[in-house]
């Protein structure tokens, strides 16, 4: 992509060339079964061989490399002399404009064709000379200069740009054309937040000076004239109440014309998910009022109550699980959303409900309630809770979320310390930080949770403990193309004030299984009794590590391993004796999220852990 933009910069100063892509090379290596290919046609045309020649840079000569078409185009010989020649001719000029996106204005190239020879050669020469650097970038503005906003900074976005400085530009820098096209960009972006929504550059003029090898732009811009914001206008409302909207529009109507307000206002009305489109306009000639210009926020609603279906199966304990649920994401005609869920295996079943309230008090925070009730019977323990809360949460900026709870839960459990009642009461919080790509099948990102809730037990069992838990993925993919994506995570948690004994099983730590140590049965890792059944412990430690590997658009394969350990302790030991596990994945692209399966190994298995476990699920393991 920086090549094509270099080749666009380039041929303005030297001329057009024919349109021709860059070859698009993929790292990938070839995976599969060999196989005998089949003879190649006998190629016709004049067969050549290329050489470019020059005292050039590494970063010059793989521009070269990306932008040459006598490379890419080498098993496709040309028909005659001729067009050998015209397709040299064509490279010159290619990278005639490459240099010059580069800043290099005084080069010369020459050729040479031998067609006698076999195959015939062809030889570039090239002399970049020295590289030109930014004299000065002169923004002058026609036919008066604009006003700055009341309240313009020398650091406010919304300033006014005068010269190089204000565009991210050095005088002295390299005069290459990414930056100088990235300045005029930026002058379109700053001025439209600063009132003048209507400017555009009417001319641009650069001039190289080949005695002191420097660069001079001039850049000429008709701001037009300086505006505000006009009345709101919103259409295509149904079932939506418009009071809502302007509720989350906070339109300040009279103020100064501010692009920024619009794009603020898009992504708002785009997250509540209620509708298909949201664009905005407004006109394209400045209307004859008193520089009030009237905005229209038009929309489509989507529909807002959907079915969802899910389901895993996995060896072990659990075996398989489902899930089932409706969700109305307008319920009471403000953006309320209340989902209904049911999920059911053969060790656990739950149903449970949310409501959530948008824009509670403050339009970055919601209002959150919920309640459940759920019933197991597993190796672990025996539990019948119902439990509720209600609580806040607040975005901050674009990728932090806090909350904050009130819970309650009762509950009547029963596991290798006998079978109790508790009453909890407790203040659950956290912190959440999340810049995933994409939450089924993330490439880039990372997302961390830090997590801690207080409790109190009142009833049978008197009991005061704090929780803290802190968890952390993140994703990378060194290739654009994403066929390779390095994904790891990490789980630390710790239980304080209390003896396992008397904290609610239900609150204890266990690990093992699909979503935390592949390879193990569920809850299987950590302290056991007499009889092999886990106990849950006061402390947790999880690593996982994944290479995902894409094979086709759809398939791919996934080698990982796992490690853990559950402790007695609230702090995890330093003997490092943890439960490891190595498998291998298969996915297939849904189109909605990957389908996943599995299949997990134990690295160094105790008595009565199986030789492997397998896991079928939609989305990735973490």
């Amino acid at each position: 992509m920086a090549a094509l933009l270099f080749l666009a910069f380039g041929f303005i100063l030297v001329g057009t060339a024919p349109a021709v892509s860059a070859a698009d090379t993929d790292p990938r290596p070839e995976l599969g079964s060999q196989r005998e290919e089949p003879d190649e046609p006998e190629r016709t045309g004049v067969d050549y061989r290329f050489t470019l020649v020059g005292d050039l840079s590494t970063e010059l000569r793989a521009l070269f490399d990306e932008v040459s078409q006598l490379k890419a185009l080498r098993e496709r010989p040309p028909a005659t002399p001729a067009a050998l020649r015209g397709r040299v001719a064509d490279e010159t000029t290619r990278l005639e404009a490459a240099l010059k996106s580069e800043g290099y204005y005084a080069a010369t190239l020459s050729t040479e064709i031998d067609t006698d020879s076999s195959p015939a050669e062809v030889t570039i020469t090239v002399e970049p000379g020295p590289q030109f650097t930014l004299a000065d970038y002169a923004v002058v503005y026609r036919p008066s200069e604009p006003s700055p906003p009341d309240s313009s900074r020398a650091d406010d976005r919304r300033a006014i740009p005068r010269g190089p400085a204000d565009l991210d530009l050095q005088v002295g820098m390299p005069a290459r054309a990414a930056p100088l096209q990235a300045a005029e960009s930026r002058l379109l972006r700053v001025l439209p937040r600063a009132g003048y929504p209507y400017a555009a550059i009417a001319e641009t003029q650069y001039r190289a000076d080949h005695a002191s090898s420097e660069l001079t732009a001039r850049v000429v811009v008709e701001p037009g004239p300086r505006v505000f914001l006009g009345p709101l206008a919103i259409e295509g409302l149904d079932e939506v109440e418009e009071s809502y909207i302007r509720k989350l529009a906070d339109w300040p109507e009279g103020a100064l014309w501010d692009s920024g307000i619009l794009v603020a206002l898009r992504n708002r009305v785009a997250a509540t998910d209620l509708f298909e489109s949201v664009l905005l306009d407004y006109p394209d000639v400045v209307p004859a009022t008193d520089g009030a210009v009237p905005v229209t926020l038009e929309l489509r609603e989507r529909p807002h109550r959907t079915i969802g279906v899910g389901a895993a199966v996995t060896s072990g304990e659990e075996i398989a699980r489902a899930k089932l649920s409706w969700e109305h994401r307008n319920f009471l005609g403000n953006g309320e959303s209340l989902r209904l869920e049911a999920l059911g295996s053969f060790l656990r079943q739950e149903a449970r409900a949310t409501f959530r309230r948008p824009a509670f008090l403050r339009l970055n925070q919601a209002l959150v309630a919920r309640s459940s009730f759920r019933r197991e019977e597993s190796d672990a323990f025996d539990e019948t809770t119902a439990a509720a809360s209600l609580g806040v949460e607040r975005s901050i900026g674009e990728n932090w979320t806090v909350a904050l709870d009130t819970a309650i839960e009762f509950s009547e459990q029963t596991d290798s310390f006998g079978t109790d009642r508790f009453t909890l009461v407790g203040l659950p919080g956290s912190v959440i930080y999340d810049t995933r790509d994409d939450l089924l099948d993330p490439t880039r990102g990372v997302h961390v949770t830090f997590g801690a809730a207080p409790w109190v037990s009142i009833g049978e069992r008197e009991s005061q403990f704090l929780v803290g838990e802190t968890s952390a993925a993140t994703y990378w993919s060194p290739f654009e193309s994403n066929w390779v994506t390095f994904a790891g995570r990490a789980r630390l948690g710790a239980l304080f004030l209390e003896e396992t004994s008397t904290v609610p099983a239900s609150r204890r730590f266990f690990s093992g299984g699909g979503g935390s140590v592949r390879g193990y049965e569920f809850r299987a890792i950590g302290p056991q009794d007499e009889d092999g059944d886990p106990e849950g412990g006061r402390s947790v430690a999880e690593i996982g590590i994944e290479a995902r590997l894409r094979l086709t658009d759809t398939i791919g394969i996934v080698p990982f391993l796992d490690g853990g350990q559950v402790f007695e302790d609230t702090l995890p030991d330093g003997e490092f004796d943890w439960q490891w596990a190595a498998g291998l994945g298969l996915r297939y692209d849904l189109g909605i999220g990957p389908l996943r399966l599995d299949v997990a190994v134990p690295l160094n298995p105790r008595n009565n852990d199986d030789a492997f476990e397998f896991y079928l699920s939609i989305g990735q393991a973490f």
